[in-house]
């Protein structure tokens, strides 16, 4: 049980870094630890078999690339969905001049969505970690290159991984907290009304 909550307080303080860093940037944002593979070494292995392993990191590039595409353009939409709501519960709650006993529930619900919001805008805005090859590095290399390069690959993508699966957490959890502090701030106009 204390681990489970050890996990949540740190998942909280990732996502919270990643909403703070919107107003503090040129900060690294913490990354879940979620590749725990360790890359081997190469001994052994022949010229065909470098450039597999090449070939296969570029694939791994291009997925992980892909998949933060995705992550981004489902939070554009959940940004523009959450600012939308906002701008709507903030004004039809105003409009209805409530009693002070729905305040606080529409005070929750509005951090709540703000939080939220935030959480989506820090994955449209915040800086990726992902490591490449650069070629001017990769032409210091001594032959035979493939392996340098090789070497380079094998090492280089659990950065990525991570930001993935960092970044997918972070919508997660923006979804959530728009979701809560929707409906609490919708509640609270209902109950105004």
């Amino acid at each position: 049980m204390v681990d489970r909550v050890q996990q949540f307080l740190h998942g909280q303080s990732i996502y919270l870094a990643h909403v703070v860093s919107l107003v503090a940037p040129g900060r690294d944002v913490p990354v879940f630890r979620a590749d725990q593979l360790e890359p081997q070494q190469l001994d052994g292995w022949k010229g065909e078999d470098f450039r597999l392993l090449i070939d296969e990191g570029r694939r791994q590039i291009d997925r992980q690339q892909s998949d933060l595409e995705n992550i981004r353009g489902r939070a554009q939409w959940l940004f523009t969905v959450g600012a939308a709501a906002l701008a709507a519960l903030g004004g039809g709650y105003v409009s209805t001049h409530p009693a002070s006993g729905a305040a606080v529930l529409w005070l929750a619900g509005m951090v709540l969505l703000v939080y939220g919001v935030g959480g989506a805008a820090a994955i449209l805005t915040v800086k990726a970690d992902f490591k490449v090859i650069h070629a001017a590095v990769l032409s210091t290399s001594t032959p035979p290159v493939d392996q340098a390069l090789a070497s380079s690959y094998s090492r280089m993508m659990s950065t990525g991984e991570n930001t993935v699966a960092t970044r997918l957490t972070v919508f997660r959890q923006a979804v959530v907290f728009s979701l809560i502090g929707g409906y609490l701030s919708l509640l609270a106009v209902l109950v105004a009304g």
